[in-house]
């Protein structure tokens, strides 16, 4: 299949601009429609896009099968992006696949596609919180990451700095990034940490804000988060120094105390299926979750 056939032609970076507005149009509370998040998975995930005056629709290919996101669109255009998203997969006589479908826009498809079905895929839930409370730490849920926090306060006086990160300190953050985890060989973290240094290197040019903390003038934590909607800010990229008690809380806590301030809940995505972070995200106490879903056409 040539997509290009299909009017979609592959997103680039000058591509940004347009994805943005019409994910502002959509107002998508689901972190993979993120600007941040489809391009620091580009390469794993490539991406192409076709647009009209009323919505954008984004392709992608995950182990050789094509699927489509969720249309970018104001919702009264949701239905005509829909259809016009099925003739391409039936023009090119593919199974129509959509992927990371929130339930409301899962519903529309199948009111619209009644033969369609769906699929709950747990393991992509996201975990939303109060925004207020990962920016204070209060309650009795969150004592123990607020003991840890207030540990690191006491542990690093003196001697640690907070700074936005910027174009003059990304290469030492990128630094910072390649001696993060490096005796892991797992895929995903090694394709995890090449798409953080391609989203680094879109400083300026990615809607996102950046923070780090250094300790005796070293690098020791960074945060990229954006915002997701109206709403919501999403912590995109949050790496640090695990060996120092109390730095991830740190980081978050100063990144949501300096930026987003009007932000009422905060994503903090999913926990891709493994325990120990899926333990460690229930245990700062989610307001809820986003559940996702893939639908497809009955063969």
């Amino acid at each position: 299949m040539d997509l290009n056939d299909a009017d979609f032609i592959p997103v680039t970076i000058q591509d940004i601009p347009l994805i943005q507005s019409y994910l502002s149009k959509a107002n998508y509370e689901e972190s993979n429609h993120n600007i941040v998040n489809l391009f620091q998975w580009m390469k794993q995930y490539p991406l192409w896009q076709y647009h009209t005056d009323h919505y954008l629709l984004l392709l992608g290919v995950h182990k050789g099968r094509l699927f489509s996101y969720m249309p970018l669109c104001e919702s009264k255009y949701f239905d005509e992006a829909i259809l016009k998203d099925k003739s391409i997969f039936n023009q090119f006589g593919i199974p129509f696949e959509l992927s990371c479908f929130t339930e409301a826009e899962k519903d529309k498809v199948l009111s619209i596609l009644p033969m369609a079905y769906e699929t709950c895929e747990e393991e992509a839930s996201d975990y939303v919180y109060e925004a207020d409370k990962l920016r204070t730490l209060s309650g009795g849920k969150l004592q123990k990451r607020r003991n840890h926090y207030n540990a690191f306060l006491r542990m690093t006086e003196g001697r640690r700095v907070v700074e936005p990160l910027t174009k003059e300190n990304k290469d030492e953050v990128k630094d910072f990034l390649n001696q993060w985890k490096t005796d892991s060989t797992d895929e995903y973290f090694l394709y995890e940490k090449e798409g953080v240094a391609a989203i680094l290197d879109l400083i300026g040019i990615l809607p996102y804000q950046g923070l780090l903390i250094r300790i005796d003038q070293e690098i020791k934590a960074f945060l990229i988060g954006t915002k997701t909607s109206d709403r919501m800010a999403q912590i995109n990229i949050e790496k640090a120094d695990p060996s120092i008690r109390g730095l991830y809380q740190a980081i978050e806590v100063e990144f949501l105390k300096r930026y987003y301030t009007e932000a009422t809940l905060v994503n903090r995505e999913d926990d891709m299926g493994l325990e120990s972070l899926r333990q460690a995200k229930r245990a700062l106490d989610p307001l809820m979750m986003i559940r996702k879903y893939r639908i497809r056409e009955k063969q």
